[in-house]
């Protein structure tokens, strides 16, 4: 089922995802995701961009390091990645949004929800993304002014691409997904994911404001 935004659409994902989530042994989802179980504590351990997610078991409760609940899309890409994590290794090899399973007549909405945001957040902040790079990801060597995977989820990174504009170009930013994220996450979760990476990369870049 598609993440959009309406409420009820992703209450009824949330309880699909929760109740396929609580027929699954936890040894065997932590094994294939990547992730840490706790079996004293009943809960997983999730990096999620970066941050240490808590998801109880078998109760499905998705909470923040800090202990706050986590937002409605961020909690259900969270489950969604544990249920579906089947343990295929991360290739290397990159793919545009385009090529994941049924993404093509999407790429439009992939271009305008993640990519035109970013273009347009980092014009001028190469410096700015270089550092953010250098603290959040892996540099991969590839054409760019800034080329870093970026590892959302234990086994989903994502590739972005960046280059500064100048008097003939505008600035261009590119998002790429590794060939084995169908194995993690259903596209339409993937371009969610993507959403909320450029949002908080923005965020850390002081770069939100001009990504609209």
């Amino acid at each position: 089922m598609p993440l959009e935004h309406a409420p009820q659409e992703l209450k009824k994902a949330r309880e699909k995802a929760e109740r396929e989530y609580r027929l699954l042994d936890p040894t065997w989802m932590a094994s294939r995701s990547g992730t840490f179980y706790s079996y004293p504590g009943r809960r997983f351990v999730v990096s999620f961009f970066g941050e240490a997610y808590s998801v109880s078991y078998p109760e499905a409760r998705v909470t923040k390091g800090n202990g706050s609940e986590a937002g409605a899309r961020e909690a259900l890409i969270v489950l969604h990645y544990l249920v579906n994590a089947d343990g295929t290794e991360v290739r290397g090899r990159w793919v545009a949004y385009r090529d994941l399973p049924g993404a093509r007549y999407h790429e439009p909405a992939f271009a305008a929800e993640v990519e035109v945001p970013l273009s347009r957040g980092l014009a001028g902040r190469r410096e700015e993304l270089r550092s953010w790079a250098a603290e959040h990801a892996e540099a991969v060597d590839l054409p760019g002014d800034v080329a870093a995977a970026w590892y959302v989820l234990p086994r989903v990174p994502l590739l972005l691409v960046f280059n500064e504009g100048d008097e003939e170009f505008p600035a261009s930013a590119r998002v790429f997904f590794d060939e084995s994220a169908p194995h993690y996450l259903l596209t339409e979760d993937l371009s969610v994911l993507a959403e909320l990476a450029a949002l908080r990369l923005l965020e850390d870049a002081g770069a939100l404001g001009a990504g609209g």
